[in-house]
């Protein structure tokens, strides 16, 4: 074999060689790169439309007259579902039914609702959108019967409508169990009655939710008979309750976010104020 032929196989040899030794770093490129693609692929997806349960309660939830769902809650969850990105359907049930069907994740989420041990086994809980407290009402100008605290104004002798199976937080429940008091706390099957039962003068006082009572005076216009007095009774704070079955945590979290931006930007309190005035 000539020189010549020699030095070419050898060129040809040395070629063959380095495309073999770079073919296989060519190839392992892709196979870094799927570990990373597959991962995003199964991440789970936030499904954010979300059907609500509700039952009828004047002003928190109602239908207006145009048969469109209406209410200082419902409001406020339009407000944050709007902020988290979120659609809501509304479905009307009986409070018992609705806590039922969350529980089985037939309905997302629930308004209005308290805390407790046993529903923290099916549901996840918002942030407190408000806070639950009542306020003593009582015939127009009669102020200064009504001085100091409950405890003072029960040792006077008033008499105390309240509304049957309301709870109305620890404070009351304890006047309610003291045999020295029990019996000042008048019972109505339905809160209409206590109006009625003040402007008869059948009691002294009776205990409501603020913007129940205000939407009530005003319906029944009875603006300039019945007044608050400044005394408030807080027994609790109020959540969204959302089920565990159907509602993934993160869109707890936007709605958490979602309520403190909408304090922070005023609208929440707009809202507030559109039903306490």
């Amino acid at each position: 074999m000539s020189r010549s032929a020699i030095l070419l196989l050898s060129v040809l040899i040395f070629l063959l060689t380095a495309c073999n030794s770079e073919a296989p770093q060519q190839k392992q490129q892709p196979t870094q790169s799927k570990p990373a693609a597959a991962s995003v692929e199964k991440a789970p997806k936030v499904d954010c439309t979300l059907n609500m349960g509700w039952d009828p309660w004047e002003p928190y939830m109602y239908l207006s007259p145009d048969d469109s769902v209406s209410g200082l809650d419902i409001e406020i969850v339009r407000a944050l579902a709007n902020k988290a990105g979120c659609d809501v359907k509304f479905i009307q049930d009986d409070w018992m039914s609705l806590l039922q069907q969350l529980s089985l994740g037939n309905i997302d989420l629930v308004a209005g609702a308290s805390v407790t041990e046993k529903r923290k086994e099916y549901a996840l809980f918002s942030a407190p959108y408000r806070q639950e407290e009542f306020a003593l009402y009582i015939r127009n100008g009669e102020g200064e019967k009504f001085a100091g605290n409950l405890s003072s104004i029960l040792s006077s002798g008033k008499k105390i409508g309240i509304t049957t199976d309301y709870i109305y937080g620890e404070e009351v429940n304890n006047f309610q169990d003291d045999p020295k008091y029990a019996e000042q706390f008048i019972d109505a099957a339905v809160g209409e009655v206590n109006y009625y039962n003040l402007l008869q003068h059948n009691i002294d006082a009776f205990l409501e939710d603020p913007f129940v009572a205000t939407y009530n005076i005003k319906r029944k216009g009875i603006v300039k008979q019945i007044e608050p007095l400044e005394l408030k009774i807080h027994s609790g704070d109020v959540h969204l309750m959302f089920s565990i079955k159907s509602v993934d945590h993160r869109v707890v979290e936007r709605f958490n976010e979602a309520l403190a931006s909408i304090k922070q930007d005023g609208s929440y309190q707009a809202i507030l104020n559109k039903y306490s005035m």
